[in-house]
């Protein structure tokens, strides 16, 4: 399986095929999106077929060249990296002599520059010399997940290519094939990954997440209708767990499908299908919809559920920001 392994980036595949059969390859291609789009395994794909020795759908992935070039032991498939948090103009001099030679076992030379948009403005000056005037044998393939970042002009040398979010139906598919998530579990992943492949797997790979989804909606069973002194008992509880974030986001999922639900529109991601029960405790759907909540209240909700998964990527008081979001919830602040 080459190009196939790739899923829901079809518009993108059959670009990188046209090219390939057609034998009119550029010089530079960019593969833009998040951190775990995708875009480092599609690159390595691309660079494989380049100096594939397999002329039936390359990359076959089994002859010496794929297998080498995966490795990244192929004399001609450079790579770059960032050193500490840039990719410096020195790193390129180094590289560049070896970049005029001529290919010594593939047809072609083949740069991947890891996080493009980190270099700094002499090396993305070098590079775009480099473009101006490029051996004939040469590809590069840039990795960026800022794109903005980059120099426009090395932008505008290169073949962009956007990775786009998985669909729900494109995530059950890499699901199914990876995992062995039971339907449920995958359903919650899906909801979590944001269309992110590589979140999906990172998340599949943990597991216990029907657990964690229970243990939410139980959370949030007592936060409705528990005195107001235990919010703070359980807002000290939360914030010193490992999996903070992983609440935050499923409660960002519940209550944006009690906002849809409230609006006429079905949520895409039901969560629960029956009952669920967890310690002997029997937690209703009407949880995720109890219907007759007001929209705007819901919006606010959701709108402070966002902001608090970014805060929580910083060094906040975990605990007051956990108390003040309880408190929003039972409509105190």
């Amino acid at each position: 399986m080459g190009f196939e392994e790739i899923i829901g980036q079809d518009l993108i595949i059959r670009a990188l095929k046209r090219s390939l059969s057609s034998g009119q390859t550029t010089h530079a291609y960019l593969f833009s999106g998040p951190d775990g789009s995708g875009k480092k395994s599609l690159a390595f794909l691309f660079a494989q077929a380049l100096n594939c020795s397999s002329e039936l759908d390359p990359p076959c992935k089994s002859c010496l060249s794929c297998r080498k070039t995966l490795s990244g032991i192929h004399p001609d498939f450079y790579q770059l990296f960032p050193e500490g948090a840039s990719i410096k103009i020195g790193q390129l001099r180094e590289l560049k002599e070896s970049l005029y030679y001529f290919p010594r076992e593939g047809r072609k030379k083949v740069c991947l520059i890891h996080g493009a948009d980190l270099m700094t403005l002499p090396a993305a000056n070098s590079l775009l010399q480099i473009l101006e005037e490029p051996p004939a044998d040469l590809v590069f393939i840039l990795l960026s997940s800022r794109p903005w970042a980059l120099l426009p002009t090395v932008v505008s040398r290169s073949l962009h290519f956007a990775l786009k979010p998985l669909s729900p139906e494109e995530m059950e598919l890499l699901l199914k094939r990876q995992s062995l998530l039971e339907p449920q579990e995958r359903e919650i992943v899906i909801a979590l990954a944001g269309g992110n492949p590589g979140k999906a797997l990172e998340l599949s790979s943990k597991g216990g997440l029907k657990k964690s989804l229970e243990e939410v909606l139980l959370l949030l069973e007592s936060l409705e209708n528990e005195s107001l002194d235990n919010i703070f008992i359980k807002a000290e509880e939360l914030s010193g767990k490992e999996n903070l974030q992983e609440v935050i986001n499923l409660l960002l999922i519940i209550y944006r499908n009690r906002l849809l639900f409230e609006l006429g529109v079905r949520p895409e991601i039901k969560l629960i299908k029956d009952k669920l029960q967890y310690n002997n405790i029997n937690v209703e759907e009407k949880i995720l919809f109890p219907g007759g909540e007001n929209i705007n209240y819901l919006e606010r909700m959701c709108r402070h559920l966002l902001d608090l998964q970014g805060e929580l990527l910083n060094n906040i008081n975990k605990r007051l920001a956990v108390e003040v979001l309880f408190l929003q919830m039972r409509g105190a602040v």
